[in-house]
């Protein structure tokens, strides 16, 4: 509503599926790609770093285990290397301790899926808070052609 008051915006609105492995995530953006081109815009809402258990109460602190982790997924991101940010597990202790569970990780997942050739990926609100969250959001910028105002076919997560 606030950022589209006309409501002229198709929206998509997905559920977790709990028992898909995150390249099942991945594949699942990856087969709806095709609603950019008809102007649908898919959001998603999670976190790159999600460990509310380890959480500090200062909100500027910054543990070196969560900053490494979003480094190196915003690494991986800036470099189309969708394979690595799937298999995140593979990052050892930092990963287990960043995402303990993936649920509020998976919707990058999506996005990643979404992205198409030419496309670039920006951020924006992209600090560690609490020690163990990180609100990294990334914008994917496209160059499709669509039925809608949707500005710039950016997908955001």
């Amino acid at each position: 509503m606030h950022m589209y008051p006309e409501a002229d915006i198709p929206v998509l609105q997905l559920s977790i599926d709990t028992t898909l492995p995150p390249a099942g995530h991945y594949e699942l953006g990856r087969q709806l790609a095709g609603l950019r081109r008809e102007g649908v815009l898919v959001l998603g809402s999670g976190n790159i770093v999600h460990n509310l258990r380890l959480a500090h109460p200062d909100p500027g602190a910054a543990f070196e285990w969560a900053l490494e982790f979003d480094r190196r997924i915003e690494s991986h991101l800036l470099k189309g290397n969708h394979r690595s940010i799937c298999e995140y597990e593979s990052m050892g202790e930092i990963a287990l301790l960043a995402v303990p569970t993936n649920d509020h990780f998976l919707p990058l997942l999506y996005l990643l899926g979404l992205q198409q050739e030419g496309d670039h990926i920006t951020f924006f609100s992209d600090q560690v808070i609490h020690g163990s969250l990180s609100m990294r959001s990334v914008l994917l910028h496209g160059n499709l052609q669509t039925r809608s105002s949707y500005d710039h076919h950016r997908h955001t997560v």
